[in-house]
């Protein structure tokens, strides 16, 4: 990562170096979720150990602030992924935030020219760009019609994120299924099923058996047998799912409940004893959960993903984490799948463009989105 400065717009971004890192995770302490249950993300200790999950080729860029650290930063990830059915190399932006003590206009402008000059110089003018937008962010929302010359924002999709609570143990409902623990024997047959699934949603990383291993590799707290494996009676693998506590790369604390949740909270703290289930945090607290990740099931298998679910939910709970977060695409039936697990969702919108300004290219809605939400 290059620290050399360069003009957007108005602005001056530069990419940020391993000598940003306090500095941007300040920064990402300083930009917290705002919603019934307010969190403040905890980066700490290394802010770019996320980025470098996101894709092969990735930046951090910055903008600095009067004395000299930064106060926004955006970050880009190139990554093959799957386009109705076919394999493109694509450009991932997020991480966008700015301190709350410096938004303005300008600030966020540049950063958002630096995403499409990076994507341009990806693969050229037509280069699919991907994002995401937590529901309700109203300033982010206002820049889907492209401002003052910026790209504009194609909305395609909405994710649910939804956080399981891990209460009560829950028996199977799958007899015809086993659920199994994955070793690296396993790779093989995973990414054979990755590969017969991915092409049937969008956005799907591009994986082979090796990339799958790396990937699991070089991601901190997340080993093979955190993965479960649904297989039938003759044992051929149906779909499966790892289970990320990411506590070893961020933390989420707890800034503030509603006072609906409050409610909530407190009977939980008075259950949690006789269940064996974990109290909710208190306010300050770290908010202990665990994160779907690679989630591979067929569109129509609502009883494998059910079985992944279930048999997670037993996996984890009785230590010290709240909850279980899957993502899926709000419109796909493996929704079903969560019904009566008191998932509660949470809506996070998907846009497209492209640095020629607008996303021209085929429609995006003929398939189901994926998304790692593990990765936000």
């Amino acid at each position: 990562m290059s620290a050399t400065a360069v003009a957007y717009g108005s602005g001056l971004v530069r990419l940020a170096t391993e000598s940003d890192n306090a500095a941007l995770v300040e920064l990402a302490a300083a930009c917290p979720m705002e919603g019934d249950l307010s969190l403040r993300i905890d980066r700490a200790p290394d802010f770019f150990a996320l980025n470098r999950l996101e894709g092969d080729r990735w930046k951090v860029a910055v903008v600095d602030g009067p004395a000299g650290d930064p106060v926004a930063c955006v970050a880009t990830a190139e990554r093959r992924a799957w386009m109705h059915g076919c394999p493109v190399t694509i450009v991932y932006a997020g991480d966008l935030k700015v301190h709350p003590d410096f938004r303005d206009t300008r600030t966020a402008d540049s950063l958002e020219r630096f995403v499409s000059e990076t994507a341009k110089a990806t693969a050229g003018d037509s280069t699919p760009v991907l994002l995401t937008v937590l529901a309700g962010n109203i300033a982010m929302e206002r820049r889907a019609a492209g401002p003052r010359g910026l790209p504009r924002l194609h909305r395609f999709a909405t994710l649910h994120s939804y956080a399981i609570p891990l209460l009560w143990r829950r028996a199977g409902d799958a007899p015809d299924l086993c659920v199994e623990r994955a070793s690296s024997r396993d790779l093989d047959e995973m990414a054979d099923l990755w590969r017969a699934i991915a092409p049937t949603r969008q956005f799907t990383p591009v994986l082979d058996a090796d990339g799958l291993a790396r990937w699991i590799a070089s991601a901190p707290g997340l080993e093979i047998d955190d993965y479960l494996l649904a297989r039938d009676r003759r044992g051929r693998l149906l779909g499966f799912v790892g289970m990320w506590d990411q506590r070893a790369l961020k933390t989420l604390r707890v800034l503030r409940y509603s006072p609906t949740l409050s409610i909530l909270r407190g009977v939980m703290r008075i259950m949690a004893p006789f269940v064996g289930a974990a109290a909710p945090p208190d306010v300050g607290a770290p908010l202990h959960y665990a994160s779907a990740v690679h989630l591979c099931v067929p569109l129509d298998r609502v009883e494998v993903l059910r079985a992944l679910v279930l048999a997670a939910h037993d996996r984890l709970r009785g230590a010290d984490r709240i909850f279980l977060n899957v993502g899926l695409d709000a419109r796909e039936a493996l929704g079903s799948a969560l019904h009566g697990l008191l998932a509660t969702p949470t809506a996070i919108h998907a846009y497209a463009t492209m640095p020629r300004g607008a996303w021209d290219g085929p429609a995006l809605d003929d398939r189901p989105l994926h998304f790692e939400t593990a990765l936000v």
